[in-house]
């Protein structure tokens, strides 16, 4: 049995549960070797050049095989699974503040763009939903799926780091003062006792 169907059936395959990539990653390169090593340790006729071009083969379908294997153990990942709808409330969250705050200070053109951007992602997740749940149009599903990677990717994701960065910042700063805060005043209670 070749190592790469050995990785389906015994780690990420069927029924088992979702793997971490690096895990999964570790186990791929470990079977690889293992294929690698038995197809070189069997005696082929044709000369190097022949066996070269037949293990580049075993190689490439090794390496498709894991591809596949990731998609099908990113697909048992509820936050893969939940990525594309979560993008797309969160773009229309985001649509809905900034329409009401230009609409509410007069700026009624910026107000219909968000509220355009707003019903093109509710129309999106819709359409997305309806894909997932009846398995038609699965085209038009994998490319929402591709738009709310890409927005979640290179808008959301840094985004929501840059924040998580710039509160951590603000809580270490927080403490740092309040400690010296609590040092400065506890020193001077001690001098004027």
């Amino acid at each position: 049995m070749c190592p790469s169907v050995i990785l389906s059936v015994q780690v990420c395959g069927g029924d088992k549960p979702y793997i971490a990539p690096s895990d999964l990653e570790r186990k791929h390169l470990d079977l690889k070797e293992v294929a690698i090593k038995q197809f070189r340790s069997v005696k082929k006729m044709g000369g190097d050049e022949f066996c070269h071009r037949y293990q580049d083969q075993l190689e490439a379908e090794i390496e498709e095989t894991y591809a596949n294997f990731i998609k099908h153990n990113d697909g048992k990942n509820i936050f893969y699974a939940a990525r594309t709808p979560a993008t797309l409330f969160a773009v229309m969250f985001a649509m809905y503040i900034i329409s009401g705050l230009t609409g509410f200070i007069g700026l009624n053109s910026i107000a219909v763009l968000c509220n355009l951007i707003m019903g093109l992602a509710l129309t999106s997740l819709c359409t997305w939903a309806y894909v997932k749940y009846s398995g038609e149009f699965r085209e038009i599903g994998t490319m929402i799926d591709q738009i709310a990677e890409t927005l979640w990717e290179q808008v959301l994701k840094p985004l929501g780091d840059n924040l998580m960065e710039e509160n951590i910042r603000r809580s270490v700063t927080n403490s740092i003062k309040a400690g010296l805060t609590d040092q400065v005043s506890h020193h001077a209670r001690l001098q004027t006792d």
